[in-house]
């Protein structure tokens, strides 16, 4: 990723409210661990290297540039004349004529030959290497930078045609590394831009020297994309561009969100030529979370896409796993794309990926156009269990659990005077609540947020684990207190009690569906109110009501029947 300067910060009222709660600094940025643009800490992109044996070395080499306070741009431009000389172009007059569009950065004679040669000769980047170890984090969070490790740049440049003077483009290009690791092509067919003026010095380096036996300058300009008009079409785009950064649109764009990585990519798929190709390195969040489906609805209503491609790894510093999306600028209609599973990076890229296609119907089974990746045998599954529903939990209770702004001060491992039980979400299993580990003093004008002391005290209610991989409920009718690790229902599903309602959403059958339907980790109220109840008989409620008494009564062979009876509602 690389951002291009167009970062602007918004916030809600509540966030509002919450900073001045958390006593901000008032620069609009929370005084956290959690605020990475803030952090001073040095991270070493391991994925980065094509040789991991290089790391050590690497690492004494910044070390020992830091200490001598040499700035990273007059260290990478040193190091990449070093390169040119012994590529034996350096002196060449068109080398020369780019080398003076950099005069702002001056040769440091300084850094000794001796130091030069300890630096690896095996590494497919090794400028852009340099610049990401000199970078802290939160420069690197700021920026963007976190470059795309080169096995997956080759993955997602592999088999382009260049025979027939297709041209190609990254609109946030960093270093190169697409750029680098292009097949067939010639410089002229190649563009490229940036607004970090390192990363531009370095793409155009490394150009020089990938085509050291041809005359030519770099078409790789500085600039912010999103503010630059390009007449240009290219055949193929394909990029890493910055995530997480906030856009203030004055275009009226047709993806309404302001996700930084929706903005380029609309903008690059305009300029695309006819039957072209784009393809973008982006998380995986944008499969399934709410805040990205306008960016889904422009993917399906404009483009034609052709693979989602998942791989395993994430960026060294950022817990995000990343996909890239090909799409096709085409009239022709199809009706399934390939879903390509990496399992690690290899030189036998294709024999480790598992591949399967799916019906693009998938991506229509939910409000939010989740981009569901199920086998044809789920999605008639998935369609059948939806088509035996008639209510949903839209008309229910809902309520957070309690936050306190201080659990450290606030939340106790033992209890005390005018204290009682709060539970968390560990503590929360299917149907029933392990014994409490923490307490607290409850006072509703001392916490950050509360529900009403009704929802709390609910005679009945249901209490679900906020993160978790499946759905997983329990029972409460002691009254107690939750945290905002947990979250509490108090269902309305006509002619089911609470604990029916209990059965279905701890059955197997539901947990597939949510499962198959939205793939998040955060058990969240609004995709829980899409889940599908059918209409049951009296008799039913009462025999699933008797069934859940059991299991709270500890027999646990009752949940093994609520599932037969439940798989036998929906056939």
């Amino acid at each position: 990723m690389n951002d291009n300067g167009i970062s602007k910060t918004t916030i809600s009222e509540a966030t509002s409210r919450n900073w001045k709660r958390l006593h901000s600094n008032g620069s609009g940025r929370l005084m956290s661990r959690a605020n990475k643009q803030l952090s001073t800490k040095t991270i070493v992109p391991v994925e980065y290297f094509s040789n991991k044996d290089n790391i050590a070395g690497i690492q004494r080499f910044v070390e020992y540039c830091k200490k001598q306070n040499y700035s990273a741009e007059e260290v990478i431009y040193s190091v990449g004349i070093r390169l040119l000389k012994d590529a034996g172009i350096y002196e060449k007059p068109h080398v020369q004529k780019v080398l003076s569009t950099l005069s702002f950065l001056s040769f440091l004679s300084s850094l000794s030959f001796l130091s030069l040669q300890s630096l690896p000769s095996d590494e497919h980047d090794l400028l852009g290497l340099l610049y990401q170890c000199f970078l802290i984090e939160g420069e690197k969070n700021r920026k963007g930078s976190y470059y795309t490790p080169f096995e997956v740049a080759q993955n997602m440049t592999k088999n382009l045609d260049f025979s027939k003077g297709q041209t190609f483009f990254d609109p946030c290009c960093g270093s190169g590394a697409f750029i680098l690791s292009l097949e067939g092509a010639s410089p002229n067919q190649i563009f490229g831009c940036d607004n970090d003026p390192v990363a531009v010095m370095i793409a155009k380096i490394n150009l020089l020297l990938k085509f050291k036996t041809e005359v030519f300058e770099p078409q790789i300009i500085l600039c912010d994309y999103l503010k630059k008009h390009f007449k240009l079409k290219f055949d193929y785009i394909i990029s890493n561009p910055p995530w997480g950064a906030v856009v203030f649109d004055e275009r009226n764009s047709p993806i309404p969100t302001k996700e930084s990585f929706s903005f380029f990519f609309e903008k690059a798929f305009h300029q695309l030529a006819d039957d072209g190709t784009i393809k973008f390195l982006l998380p995986e969040s944008v499969l399934n979370v709410k805040c990205h489906r306008d960016f889904r609805k422009f993917l399906l209503e404009n483009t034609e896409i052709k693979s989602i491609t998942k791989y395993p790894g994430v960026f060294s510093g950022v817990q995000t796993k990343y996909i890239d999306i090909e799409s096709k600028r085409t009239r022709r209609a199809l009706s399934r794309l390939d879903i390509i599973i990496a399992n690690n990076y290899s030189s036998s890229w294709d024999n480790e990926c598992v591949i399967h296609k799916v019906k693009k119907s998938c991506f229509y089974l939910t409000k939010n156009l989740n981009f569901n990746l199920l086998s044809d045998d789920d999605l008639e599954k998935v369609r059948k269990i939806i088509s035996k529903g008639k209510y949903t939990l839209k008309d229910s209770i809902w309520a957070l659990g309690v936050i306190t702004g201080d659990n450290k001060n606030k939340v106790k491992s033992r209890q005390g005077r005018g204290m009682e039980p709060i539970y968390t979400g560990k503590d929360i299993e299917a149907y029933t609540l392990k014994r409490p580990t923490k307490f607290i003093k409850y006072e509703r004008s001392d916490f950050q947020q509360v529900a009403k002391d009704e929802i709390y005290r609910a005679d009945e209610k249901l209490v679900y684990k906020f993160i978790s991989k499946n759905l997983v409920f329990a029972y409460d009718d002691s009254k107690s207190l939750f945290l905002n690790s947990a979250n509490i229902l108090i269902p309305r599903i006509p002619g089911m009690s609470i604990k029916t309602v209990l059965a279905f959403l701890n059955s197997e059958m539901f947990r597939f569906l949510y499962k198959s339907l939205f793939g998040e980790i955060k058990i969240l109220k609004g995709n829980l109110m899409e889940l599908p109840f059918p209409e049951i008989t009296p008799e039913m409620d009462e025999k699933l009501t008797k069934l859940v008494a059991k299991v709270l009564k500890g027999n646990k062979n009752a949940v093994k029947e609520i599932d037969n009876q439940i798989n036998k509602l929906f056939s």
